[in-house]
């Protein structure tokens, strides 16, 4: 049984950098104006952005649509540097901790984070990601999160759609030092 998109009117965008080991390349053969990257990244790049394939843990597989074009460029085995873009509406849900249904954060993955509150923004920790609320003044925000139920250490969930805009790709040493070619 197919589960209901989540559509609210609380929406985010996050972007990060990325760096990992592309697992494929591929042409939309729909429209052929983009593509898609799968690549492997450390699933805690402050740890550094080298994972282990023996260690499910250290590393997420990330399969996200590529309009940059790195796609008809870039080769499975070399490494990409780039700005992840994650986004997508937050509902409050009733489990108690960070989570993503599946191994592939891909466009339709339900993460699950949680909720922290400042004075003119709200914070969600997704864990491989952090995604920041920002609103035109306080009593917006106030407005805005009672009408949706979400306060301090509240567990959101969201379906996300995944995009990357490549900026670099090469030699693993390359990309990890910030040399690569474009």
């Amino acid at each position: 049984m197919a589960r209901k998109p989540i559509k609210t009117s609380v929406d985010f965008e996050a972007r990060f950098p990325v760096k990992g080991r592309v697992l494929w390349a591929v042409m939309c053969d729909h429209c052929e104006a983009e593509g898609e990257l799968r690549f492997r990244m450390a699933r805690d790049p402050k740890k550094g952005w080298d994972y282990r394939l023996d260690d499910k843990h250290s590393f997420v597989d990330v399969h996200a649509v590529d309009t940059s074009k790195a796609y008809d460029k870039v080769r499975a085995g070399e490494w990409v540097a780039g700005t992840l873009i994650v986004f997508g509406s937050l509902k409050r849900v009733w489990r108690g901790a960070i989570a993503m249904d599946r191994p592939v954060l891909e466009d339709g993955t339900r993460l699950t984070g949680e909720v922290s509150l400042g004075d003119q923004h709200a914070q969600v920790d997704f864990g491989l990601f952090k995604a920041f609320l920002r609103f035109e003044n306080a009593a917006q925000m106030a407005r805005v999160l009672k009408y949706e139920g979400i306060r301090e250490g509240a567990f959101v969930a969201t379906d996300v759609q995944v995009d990357i805009a490549a900026d670099r790709w090469g030699r693993k040493d390359d990309i990890l030092r910030g040399k690569g070619r474009r």
